[in-house]
C-alpha cells in the first residue's frame, strides 16, 4: 500500500484511541492489516521484477512519502494531541521505512528478528499488478476515507477555540 495511507490511518488511530501507548501500538500494526488488503504500490507500478529499485519506484514513494506527511501535518496543525496524532502516523509507515529504505534495511534485515519480520511483513502483500489499477487504488482510497473520518473534528468548543474559534 503507498505511504499516505498508511500514515492516515495511522494518525487517525492516534486521534481516537487512548491511551497514547495503546494508539501507536495499535497504528503499527495496522500497517499489517493493511499490507493485507489488495492494493498498488510504488513497486507494482514502476518496478522492475527481479532487479532493485527503478528511478520511477524511488520517485514515487519519496513523493507519496511526502505527500503523507504534508496531509497529516495540514490534518493536524493547532490540534490537541498533535505530537501522538503525528507519532501515530509515523507508526503507521515505521515497518516501510525501516524495512525498504537503504541503508537500514540491509542491518533490519540481516539481523534474526529483522529478517523473520521483513519475511513476515513481504509475505503478507496482496500486491495488485498496475493492470488492477481500479481495485488498488479503490481499497486505498477506502483507507483513507476512514482515515479521514477519524481524523474529522468533533467541532467542540476545546477544539473550535485550538483552531482559533472557527468549528471544523
Amino acid at each position: 500500500m503507498l505511504a499516505t495511507p498508511h500514515m492516515l490511518v495511522g494518525a487517525g488511530i492516534a486521534r481516537r484511541v487512548r491511551p497514547p501507548w495503546l494508539a501507536i501500538t495499535l497504528a503499527f500494526l495496522s500497517h499489517f492489516v493493511l499490507d493485507m488488503t489488495p492494493h498498488l504500490d510504488s513497486h507494482s507500478m514502476f518496478g522492475s521484477h527481479g532487479h532493485g529499485t527503478t528511478p520511477a519506484e524511488a520517485a514515487s514513494a519519496v513523493v507519496d512519502f511526502l505527500t503523507g506527511v504534508a496531509v497529516v501535518w495540514w490534518l493536524t496543525r493547532n490540534r490537541k494531541r498533535s505530537g501522538w496524532i503525528l507519532a501515530g502516523a509515523f507508526a503507521g509507515i515505521l515497518i516501510d521505512l525501516v524495512d525498504n529504505v537503504p541503508p537500514w534495511c540491509y542491518w533490519f534485515r540481516a539481523s534474526t528478528l529483522g529478517s523473520w519480520v521483513s519475511s513476515f511483513h513481504h509475505g503478507i502483500q496482496h500486491n495488485l499488478p498496475a493492470g488492477q489499477w481500479v481495485m488498488g487504488f479503490g481499497t486505498q482510497a477506502v483507507a483513507i476515507s476512514i482515515a479521514l473520518l477519524l481524523l474529522k473534528r468533533r467541532g467542540t468548543r476545546t477544539e473550535a477555540s485550538d483552531a482559533g474559534g472557527v468549528l471544523h
